[in-house]
C-alpha cells in the first residue's frame, strides 16, 4: 500500500525534479521546439497559399486554354469559309473562261466554216461557169457547123447590138 499512498517527501523530489525539468526545458529545450513548429506552421501555410496560387494559375490556364482553343476554332472555320469561297470563285472564273474559250472557238469555226463555204460556192461557180462555156461551145459548134448559119448568126447580133 505504500505504492498507492506515497510520502511527502517523494512528493517533494519529484515536483522539484518535474519544476527542474521545466525550467531546463522552458529554457533550453521549448524555444527551439517551438520556433520549429512556428517554422514548420508558417512552411504549411506557404505551401497551402503556393496551392491554392497553383489552382488559380490552373484554373486561369484553362480559361485561357478554352480561349486560344475558340480562336482557334474561328480562324479554322474562317480559313475553312475563305478557301471555300476562293475554291468558288476559281470555280467560277474557270467556267466564265470555258465558256469565253468555248464561244470563241464556235466563233472561230463558224467562220473558217463560213470561209471554207464561200471557197466551196466559189469553186462551184467556177464550176458551173467552165461547164456553161464547155455546153454553150457544144451546142455552138453543132448549131454553126455549117458556114450559112455562122453568117446568119453574126448579122442577127449585129442587128441586136446596135451601137447607139
Amino acid at each position: 500500500m505504500d505504492l498507492i499512498t506515497p510520502d511527502f517527501g517523494i512528493i517533494f523530489w519529484q515536483t522539484i525534479t518535474l519544476l527542474f525539468v521545466l525550467f531546463i526545458l522552458g529554457k533550453f529545450g521549448w524555444k527551439p521546439i517551438l520556433q520549429i513548429l512556428k517554422q514548420r506552421e508558417t512552411h504549411i501555410e506557404e505551401a497551402l497559399k503556393g496551392a491554392e496560387e497553383a489552382k488559380q494559375l490552373l484554373a486561369q490556364m484553362r480559361a485561357e486554354q478554352e480561349k486560344l482553343l475558340e480562336k482557334s476554332n474561328r480562324e479554322r472555320e474562317k480559313i475553312i469559309s475563305d478557301a471555300v469561297a476562293s475554291k468558288n470563285d476559281i470555280l467560277e472564273t474557270a467556267q466564265i473562261e470555258a465558256r469565253m474559250l468555248s464561244d470563241k472557238v464556235l466563233k472561230e469555226a463558224r467562220e473558217v466554216i463560213n470561209t471554207e463555204k464561200e471557197i466551196a460556192f466559189g469553186k462551184l461557180k467556177h464550176e458551173i461557169f467552165l461547164i456553161s462555156v464547155q455546153v454553150a461551145e457544144k451546142l455552138l459548134a453543132k448549131e454553126l457547123n455549117t458556114e450559112n448559119k455562122q453568117e446568119e448568126l453574126v448579122r442577127r447580133l449585129i442587128k441586136e447590138t446596135h451601137l447607139n
